[in-house]
């Protein structure tokens, strides 16, 4: 693993509104791995550091750097950590869809057939695919990579892995470790890994000892002053300039915020109103966000509070669906959320960061927070979304008996399970179980849980449910497969082991009659 060592205060180039500085160690490196990328040299680079360090400003650099190479990005949310293989879909779903019908099939040929039920196919009816459909699956989409790299250099950007599914990330650490030989360059921004469920994922990629880690630095005082000048004109005296890298601790991001409060407010950049510049550090991304929502018309605040429950990058046509709002309204209120500093960009539509987005959800109740989850749901399903999408929505909401949740959760489950995401299928399911179902289809959802256990190897979670589904059972003999499955799970404990050469004793004897159940024991 190379580390790309802090630079000195240096300045300034980037195509964006906000000057690239103190970075040229970065673009130096990353200009040196994509031209070993083009050669054939494969590379993997990781951009880490806090938010508003500058992850997705590099990344931008890189694939200006990279302007001739096939181009596939992705980027990770907070809300879709659930929706298996959605970082994979991002990357490859338009460029599959851009490409010609004789391109995409060659695109797809060979063993990146694997990967194409992901891509539009029709998922298979068995709920046992597990973890030969898993590596299936992960080297099918090596193979789809590479094949983009056959017809040239790819770069392949993922921002904001810390929130990255577990199958995409699953993918990803199996794509880098296979990187050589491949004009491929991996370019990924991410946090110290902080999701308890994804760490040990994030981590092996970000650990790889080929992988280059880039963790740019925060601002100096000079970089601070710099900014003052070439965004708003102000000429900061040295003890302001050391007082506006203080209270911004040289986060770019907070250092903008900051100064964006200091030229509405028309304070002079001087040594006097130094102080004040704490305060200011502490409100610009957080604090108002409520007082700017009470002043807004009733549209806009219903639109941006369905933009923050539907999450980053809301399409704003759902968002009005979610809001009740028609297409006219919807843009209006788009616009003056845009004036209210709330919104970056209007359609699709960008919260100017994290903390703006966390300020709204949290001025949300939680009882109306719940609705609107899973009326999401509902919207993106009406709007031809995949199950799992709606699903990452009804996770969470509170349990609350509902027929839609549970029906969108299981068939969600099917659906990533078939495509060798049990992880994700579990979730599901596990999530479907709380709400709980109706007595009459419990049964069912324990036997498809215990079985998307059984493919995850936790075979005690899996024994437990699949044993209770059997217990519902009249006579076991119904469901060979139940038992089957049972059996593989209890077989690996021995608290259980006794109990399954029963089951199967008893399926056997009820079986004599039936050749077919016969063979599958």
């Amino acid at each position: 693993m190379t580390l790309i060592p802090e630079p000195g205060t240096r300045r300034e180039r980037g195509s964006s509104s906000r000057p690239l500085l103190q970075r040229e160690a970065e673009l130096g490196a990353l200009s040196a791995l994509i031209e070993a990328a083009r050669s054939g040299d494969g590379q993997l680079v990781v951009v880490e550091g806090p938010a508003g360090i500058g992850k997705t400003r590099l990344l931008s650099e890189a694939r200006s750097l990279a302007a001739e190479f096939e181009m596939l990005s992705a980027r990770g949310g907070e809300l879709e950590g659930d929706f298996a293989f959605g970082i994979v879909r991002q990357l490859f779903e338009g460029a599959l869809a851009a490409a010609a019908t004789d391109a995409r099939a060659e695109l797809l040929s060979g063993a990146a057939e694997l990967a194409a039920p992901l891509f539009g196919a029709v998922p298979g009816e068995s709920q046992h695919a597990g973890t030969e459909t898993s590596f299936a699956m992960l080297h099918g989409l090596y193979w789809l990579a590479a094949n983009f790299a056959l017809r040239r250099p790819t770069l392949l950007a993922v921002d904001d892995l810390h929130w990255a599914d577990e199958p995409s990330l699953r993918w990803l650490g199996y794509l880098v470790r296979r990187l050589e030989g491949l004009p491929i360059v991996v370019v990924v921004a991410t946090r110290p890994a902080e999701q308890a469920r994804t760490r040990a994922l994030v981590t092996e990629i970000v650990g790889d000892p080929f992988a280059t880690v880039i963790r740019p630095a925060a601002l100096g005082q000079e970089s601070a002053a710099s900014l003052a000048q070439v965004l708003f004109g102000l000429e900061p005296d040295e003890v302001f300039a050391a007082a506006l890298r203080d209270a911004s601790g040289g986060n770019p991001l907070y250092l903008s915020a900051i100064l964006h409060r200091v030229a509405r407010e028309a304070i002079a950049p001087t040594a006097e109103h130094a102080p004040r510049l704490l305060e200011l550090g502490g409100e610009a991304l957080s604090s108002g966000v409520a007082l700017r929502l009470s002043r807004l018309p009733a549209e806009a605040v219903s639109l941006v509070r369905g933009a923050a429950i539907l999450g980053d990058d809301a399409d704003l046509a759902l968002a009005a669906v979610l809001a009740e709002c028609d297409m006219p309204a919807a843009l209006d209120a788009a616009s003056a959320l845009v004036r209210s500093d709330l919104l970056e960009q209007e359609d699709p539509l960008v919260f100017r960061h994290p903390v703006v987005r966390s300020a709204v959800l949290e001025d949300i109740g939680l009882g109306e927070r719940m609705r609107l989850r899973r009326r999401a749901a509902e919207v993106l399903l009406e709007s031809g979304a995949l199950p799992e999408q709606a699903a990452t929505y009804l996770t969470q909401t509170v349990p609350d008996r509902d027929l839609f949740t549970v029906a969108t959760l299981r068939r969600a489950a099917l659906r990533v399970l078939s495509q060798g995401a049990p992880e994700a299928a579990v979730a599901y399911l596990r999530r479907a179980l709380a709400e709980p179902p109706p007595s009459e289809e419990r049964f069912e959802v324990l036997a498809e849980l215990g079985i998307a256990e059984t493919a995850l190897f936790e075979a005690d979670a899996a024994a437990g449910h699949l044993h209770e589904a059997l217990d519902a059972l009249d006579d076991i003999a119904e469901r060979p497969d139940l038992v089957l499955a049972y059996a593989d799970a209890a077989m690996a404990l021995a608290s259980r082991t006794s109990e399954a050469v029963e089951l199967l004793a008893q399926l056997s004897d009820r079986s004599q009659d039936d050749p077919s159940r016969l063979e599958q024991i």
